[in-house]
This record gives structure tokens, C-alpha cells and sequence, in this order.
């Protein structure tokens, strides 16, 4: 994967590229097409760009849509935030592994390097050497790539895991990179993760907890940044159905059409099909995208009082539900904030707010009644990322790419794998 920084080959000049999606991966790709020659126009459905990591209003207050962290390893993120004008310096709070538990458990890295690493797991508080012979086996383990068909559950079970183990490393780690629990998530891409931050460079383990919303870590300043390149783009467009001309493709947005060129799919895999529809050529790669199933994120806020204040910036809840509790007002958000993050959530609104309510409460007995509560779901937040997942095929005609988190092999659903693959469909492209 070549770096922003690279030098760049040669583009196609002027070659017109309709990007349909401003998540992530379409502002990605459109950033990349401009330092290209090339000339991106951007189509988005909502009025705000960003798509499933954006920032919405609720009573006026600026929310994310799911509290999500990067972690040191995200190189082509942190380099596009940088592109666009976003300084992750400032963005973030960049911290050592840290892993507290609401059972007492904890993991504290006193650096960034791969030393500072292996003392934080002999040093876990929670941890016998039982335990800690069994994570160093597992790391052992994952040098060699697992069988594409092994879940994480049964890797662990090979590897000879304890129960501590798994109930405070493994297990929530798994749901937090993978949003899939242990039993049904993929081994081979779990032991991707872990190589690529535990196992990955000075740093590459270090947890960035975003101190503003998601909206100032890219979606707007790549806006920015765009439009004054002379870029258009077109936030509360939807774009109904995409045919081929004889000059390019051409896009029906109701009352306009729009004509490019080539043309990037960079919306989420549920909304392919349909626009896929007029281009039967794709037809594999719709039936492909319509086979993949999804897991759900849910972000209970909770408004506490303003002298409101957690332990830590974020906890975690080794039984799940919420997984993670983040302290907004420590990380620079509204004081007594709070956003409790569950993964691969079930139920109503209703049964996930009483369910984190009641954690909060027995964990953190000083906590004051709640101000209110509002909760922000996502009901396909990510893909099912389990065992012998197909990878979906690029398109044979060189005019048109795909972009999304989706499309990187042996990777889960973030905003790393959206970036890159955006990256790509603007290489491909530009050839």
C-alpha cells in the first residue's frame, strides 16, 4: 500500500471519476483522485458526510453515530487526517495499551515499544503465569496465518487459553476489532489484528481516544480541503441508478443526471445491489455484496452532572453490554457524558438502555441519575466477519471500482480498511 507521501505515478489528466459515497473510503478516494490529476465529483445520500463514522445532532447536541478509537497501527488514516489539514496530535489522546476492567482486571504498557508490551503482560494485574505462558502462546501461534475456516474460538481452544485469558484479552479485544463474538469470528483476521498492533512496530499498539467529534477527525476537514481544490460535492444527492454511455457512465439523481467518465461504488455493501442493477456485468459482484450479513452497534449516551467523573477515560465490561464505557468529559467532550458502546448489540432500545443502565449503576455507585439518555444504533455497522468469508471480486472493466471497508482481505470492518480500500480505487483509477 503506497503512502500519501510516496511519490505518485503518472496520472490520466482530467479524467472526470463520480464517487458515490462521502464515507470514509469515498472521501479516501477522493482526496487521492486530486493528488492524481484526476477529477472527483462526490455524491452523498445524507446531508452530512462520513457515512457509518459521522457525526449527527441530537437536541442540538453534536453525537457520533459509535464511539470509535484508532489505534497506532492506523498509518493511512492518520496520514490522510494529516493530508486534509486534521492534526491526530491534537485530535487525540495517544496512550500506551491500557486495558482496565469493572472486575478489578488491568494492563498497563509503560511505552510504546515491543518490551514495554511483553512487561505490560507479565505485569497484568489479574493475571497468573498460567495465563500469561498461555498469551504468550497464542502470539507464538499467530505468526503462522490460522486455517481461513478456524474461528477464534477454536484457535484459542488449539492454543491451550485459560479462562482469564479469554474473558479479558481475547474475548473482548474479538468484539472490539471484529464486532463478531469469539465463537462465530474469524481466526485468521482476528491474528491479523494482533500482529498488526501487538506484534507491529513502536506504537503500532498505542489506543488514539478521540478528544472531538467524528465529524473534526476527517469528514469535514476533507470537505474542506476538497471544495477548495475545485471539487463538487453533492451532500443530500442520492443517487438512484448508474448506466453505461458511450462516453462513460451516467448517474440518475433524481431531477439531474450526472456524467463522469469512470465511477467509484464507495457507499455501504447493502446499497450496491440496487445501483448495481443498471450495469449487468456487475452482476456477480452484487449477488457476492448481497450474501454478506451484519453486526449491529449501539452508543448509549448517558448525561450525568457536570462534576461527573469515571475512574478512566475508558472502561471496560468484561460481560459485555456495554463492552466499553468512554468518559467524554475526560477526552474534552461535554463534561458528564458518557458513551457506552455496545457491540454486535441485540434487542430493543428499550432492553439495550436498561440492560447499560444497570451496569452502570452497580459499577459505579456514586453515579448520579441520568440527565437523560439517548442511543444511536447502527444495525449494519459492520460485516459479519466470520471464518472463510469470500472476498469479493474487483470488476473486469478498468472504468469502475469499489471501495470499502469490505473489500480488504484478511481485515475487519474500520476505518483503516475503509481509507486503504478508497486508496485503492484511486490507483486503479488512475491507471
Amino acid at each position: 500500500m503506497e503512502n500519501l507521501a510516496e511519490e505518485l505515478s503518472a496520472p490520466v489528466p482530467g479524467t472526470s471519476i463520480a464517487i458515490i459515497g462521502a464515507g470514509w473510503a469515498g472521501l479516501a478516494c477522493a482526496v487521492d483522485c486530486v493528488r492524481r490529476g484526476l477529477q472527483p465529483t462526490l455524491f452523498e445520500a445524507a446531508p452530512q458526510p462520513g457515512g457509518r463514522a459521522r457525526t449527527v445532532r441530537m437536541d442540538g447536541l453534536p453525537l457520533d453515530n459509535g464511539q470509535h478509537i484508532l489505534i497506532g497501527a492506523y498509518s493511512e488514516t492518520l496520514a490522510l487526517m494529516r493530508t486534509v489539514g486534521a492534526d491526530p496530535d491534537t485530535l487525540f489522546d495517544r496512550l500506551p495499551l491500557a486495558l482496565e476492567f469493572d472486575d478489578g482486571f488491568a494492563l498497563r504498557a509503560r511505552g510504546s515499544s515491543r518490551l514495554a508490551l511483553a512487561l505490560a503482560f507479565i505485569g497484568a494485574r489479574g493475571l497468573g503465569w498460567r495465563d500469561r505462558l498461555a498469551a504468550l502462546r497464542l502470539m507464538g501461534a499467530i505468526r503462522r496465518p490460522p486455517p481461513a475456516d478456524e474461528s477464534v474460538a477454536a484457535l484459542l481452544a488449539r492454543t491451550s487459553q485459560t479462562e482469564s485469558c479469554i474473558r479479558h484479552l481475547w474475548a473482548p479485544l474479538c468484539v472490539a476489532a471484529l464486532n463478531t463474538g469469539i465463537d462465530d469470528a474469524s481466526a485468521r483476521v482476528f491474528a491479523r489484528v494482533l500482529a498488526d498492533s501487538l506484534m507491529g512496530g513502536p506504537g503500532a499498539a498505542d489506543l488514539l481516544l478521540p478528544r472531538a467529534d467524528l465529524g473534526t477527525l476527517l469528514p469535514e476537514p476533507a470537505l474542506f480541503w476538497l471544495r477548495a481544490r475545485g471539487v463538487a460535492v453533492h451532500c443530500g444527492t442520492r443517487v438512484r441508478s448508474v448506466r453505461e454511455t458511450a462516453d462513460g457512465f451516467e448517474l440518475d439523481c433524481g431531477e439531474q443526471l450526472h456524467s463522469a467518465e469512470r465511477v467509484v461504488f464507495a457507499t455501504s455493501p447493502h446499497q450496491l445491489p440496487a445501483l448495481l442493477d443498471g450495469l449487468p456485468a456487475l452482476d456477480p459482484i452484487s449477488r457476492a455484496v448481497h450474501a454478506l450479513e451484519y453486526e449491529a452497534i449501539s452508543t448509549v449516551y448517558v448525561a450525568c452532572d457536570a462534576q461527573t467523573r469515571l475512574p478512566s477515560a475508558m472502561t471496560g465490561f468484561v460481560d459485555g453490554e456495554p463492552h466499553w464505557v468512554f468518559d467524554r468529559g475526560a477526552l474534552g467532550g461535554p463534561p458528564g457524558l458518557l458513551a457506552c458502546v455496545v457491540s454486535a448489540a441485540r434487542g430493543s432500545r428499550e432492553e439495550v438502555e436498561s440492560r447499560v443502565l444497570a451496569a452502570l449503576k452497580r459499577q459505579f455507585l456514586a453515579l448520579p441519575e441520568p440527565l437523560w439518555v439517548r442511543t444511536i444504533s447502527e444495525r449494519r455497522a459492520t460485516f459479519r466477519c466470520t471464518p472463510g468469508r469470500a472476498a469479493i471480486e474487483l470488476p473486469t472493466d478498468p472504468r469502475i471500482a469499489l471501495a470499502g471497508d469490505y473489500l480488504i482481505p484478511d481485515y475487519p470492518a474500520t476505518l483503516e480498511a475503509a481509507v486503504r480500500s478508497g486508496f485503492a480505487a484511486a490507483r486503479r483509477l488512475s491507471r
